[in-house]
């Protein structure tokens, strides 16, 4: 990928991100695709960086959007506070070695290594919600399985 489309990669990022922080419905109500290792180790290196400029632009927007008083359950400092020590290129570096360290894990979706092994060991403790944030993670992600099997078993009963 040329520098040009990673640009507007990026720029889509960041447009899909202004799209789901203005939108009122709940996270909850959508599916929306997860990246994996998969993805990852198939990107070329642009592409990886250009999914971090993607990811980074989001937690800013969402920091301009909450403003100094961020929601209590928000994890955005701790991502900001989490990952501000690393350059892109380090971040990179990073998820490319945690794949490839862990070739039987490809299906981890890149997000998780960002949280729990880049910036969640830099944040320290928070209260973010009481609850165990990967086990938060788990129960969301049963919660969509369990919505889009009913959406699909829902709409193969429609006459097609």
């Amino acid at each position: 990928m040329k520098a040009s489309g990673m640009w507007r990669l990026a720029g889509g990022l960041a447009l899909a991100a202004a799209l789901a922080v203005a939108a009122p419905a709940r996270a909850a109500d959508y599916q929306i695709p997860v990246v994996t290792g998969e993805h990852w180790t198939q990107s070329s290196p642009q592409e990886r960086k250009a999914f971090l400029v993607g990811a980074a632009t989001i937690i800013e927007l969402d920091q301009e959007v909450q403003g100094a008083a961020p929601a209590k359950n928000s994890t955005i400092d701790a991502w900001a506070k989490g990952l501000s020590g690393y350059s892109f290129d380090q971040m990179v570096a990073a998820i490319d070695k945690w794949y490839a360290d862990h070739p039987d894990k490809l299906r981890r979706p890149v997000v998780e290594i960002l949280w729990y092994d880049l910036a969640q060991p830099n944040f320290g403790t928070t209260d973010i919600g009481q609850a165990d944030p990967k086990a938060a993670l788990q129960e969301k992600r049963a919660e969509a399985k369990a919505q889009a099997k009913a959406k699909a078993k829902e709409a193969a009963k429609q006459p097609q």
